[in-house]
């Protein structure tokens, strides 16, 4: 509070709560599948080249990788950052990592030095391989032992020459705390570095564990003749349903943020069952479903309605042809399912107009998409639509785009996937607004901070189009006072809003009324 010493008006700055303006992206894409190489823990990426600098590109990932196909034509169809969950068998028979020990440079006792392990678990490991040289650091002149103080290690990946090199790690030493430069040169704070460090490897010191440890610099790891092969890495059993539900269950490292989440090539109700349910309890998570090969639309709608009626579900048909990144053949094509070009399509969406705006229509052309695995009827289009399966089509002068935006919910209130996206972020988005209240007195004052902010979000959100009505009164409510507040539920510790809210459904069918006249013809539209 300003200091009153003299008359006059004084400006005084308050900690009342503001509205802060929600993130740009209403949610994040999240893909869970086996992968042959990646991290375990859920990891950002932002790109297909940020994406192959943690799994690899097509070539590590052979036989096809399911996941590697859905999160490259994400990346394709407009998708901005995503979250990559790699699904691993989790007991006895999972990965094993690959390894190889170097011995120091003792020529009395050599003793193992350095074990160097793959970056993470899988046989792609086994590709890896590693040369030791010595260093350019060199003693203080005069030193009565010339061995290079450093030594630097050269990794290759998929074979030995010079076109496999993929890392250096230059003048790096087997002191703890050593620099070059100024700079730490200690081998395992550089390689394992979370930020700087090997894409392809970790290393740990093993000179702890000898009982009369090589002095320095001989303790670095001896010269190679040849390159070292990383060997005994495996990719384990294949995954089980349990294996599935823990890996989606990762999400629980991100509580409070909305998901768009896809597992490619996953149709069958035994695994959705679980992950359709997490997706409910959390609230925030939706899913979107692929639809296998080869199938009818009419088993499209009986394997869609074997999911249930989740309004947090959505099921694409057919699958999509795209330019196939697996063969050296020109002009090779493969069918992959759609979710990773629907996800894309999502987040490209929220980004452009919002998330009130269906992901569907001529605006959603999928980029990258050059056919159908199956041309779809008017008479087909209708049997899926009614079976809440969205229809994937060819328009000509557009391209493949999304034709339809439905939930597997049957009731109206629920059953477009733009209206379930926009509870998920509005709930969202009232809570983290809300929680500055946590603690404050109970009182009048509180209430109307909390309206307040509610209303600056709510009328921004109105105004953006995110909301139905032609004033803010129409489009949404907010309670927050005395007649849902009772001295009873303040002594319980609760503050009670009421928030209410016009949505925005999508103009699904557009009915075109011809009639005629003396003069002419005359055209009326209606959306119904």
């Amino acid at each position: 509070m300003a200091t009153l010493t003299r008359p006059g008006v004084y400006v005084d700055l308050s900690s009342f709560p503001t509205y802060a303006a929600a993130s740009p992206g209403t949610a994040n894409a999240c893909f869970v599948g086996a992968a042959p190489r990646g991290p375990l823990t859920p990891t950002f990426v932002t790109s297909w080249k940020n994406f192959t600098q943690y799994y690899g590109g097509f070539e590590t990932a052979y036989p096809p990788s399911a996941l590697h196909l859905a999160v490259f034509s994400y990346f394709s169809a407009g998708g901005t950052t995503a979250v990559i969950i790699r699904a691993y068998r989790t007991d006895a028979s999972g990965p094993t990592i690959s390894s190889f020990t170097f011995n120091d440079q003792s020529t009395t006792q050599p003793q193992p030095a350095l074990q160097v392990f793959a970056d993470n678990p899988g046989s792609w490991g086994n590709n890896i391989y590693v040369d030791i040289y010595p260093g350019t650091v060199l003693p203080p002149v005069g030193s009565a032992d010339p061995t290079p103080l450093t030594f630097t290690l050269v990794v290759k990946y998929q074979g030995t020459g010079q076109a496999n090199i993929v890392e250096h790690w230059q003048n790096v030493s087997m002191v703890p705390g050593s620099t070059n430069a100024g700079v730490n040169n200690y081998a395992p704070d550089v390689i394992n570095s979370n930020f700087t460090g090997s894409n392809f490897i970790t290393v740990k010191d093993l000179a702890v564990l000898n009982s009369t440890p090589t002095p320095a610099p001989h303790n670095n790891p001896a010269k190679t003749t040849a390159s070292q092969q990383l060997m005994n890495g495996a990719d384990g059993s294949a995954l089980t349903l349990n294996d599935m539900v823990t890996a989606v269950q990762q999400l629980d490292l991100y509580p409070d943020q909305p998901f768009v989440l896809n597992l490619p090539t996953i149709s069958d109700p035994t695994t959705l069952g679980p992950v359709i349910s997490y997706a409910q309890q959390r609230g925030n998570v939706f899913v979107v479903v692929d639809c296998p090969p080869g199938i009818s639309p009419t088993t499209m709608v009986s394997t869609a309605q074997s999911l249930g009626a989740s309004p947090q579900v959505a099921v694409y048909y057919p699958q999509v042809q795209i330019s196939d990144p697996y063969s050296p053949v020109a002009g090779r094509t493969r069918m992959i399912p759609p979710g990773g070009f629907v996800v894309g399509q999502y987040i490209a969406t929220d980004a452009s107009r919002g998330v009130a705006k269906a992901p569907a229509g001529l605006g959603t052309s999928l980029l990258g998409a050059s056919g159908l695995e199956t041309t779809l009827t008017n008479d087909q289009q209708g049997i899926l639509t009614q079976g809440n399966v969205n229809c994937i089509i060819a328009v000509p002068g557009t391209g493949i785009v999304i034709w339809g935006a439905r939930t597997l919910s049957p009731y109206l209130v629920t059953r477009y996937v733009p209206v379930e996206r926009t509870i998920i972020y509005l709930s969202t988005q009232l809570v983290a607004l809300s929680k500055f209240a946590v603690f404050e007195p109970n009182d009048w004052v509180l209430w109307n901070q909390i309206s307040s902010v509610l209303s600056q979000f709510l009328t921004a959100f109105w105004q953006s189009g995110g909301l139905s009505g032609q004033t803010a009164t129409d489009a949404f409510y907010i309670t927050c006072d005395g007649s849902v507040n009772t001295p009873m539920s303040i002594q319980q510790g609760i503050v009670n809003v009421s928030v209410g809210v016009a949505l925005q459904y999508p103009a699904e069918f557009v009915v075109i009324n011809i009639g005629q006249w003396a003069g002419g013809q005359t055209v009326s539209v209606a959306a119904a």
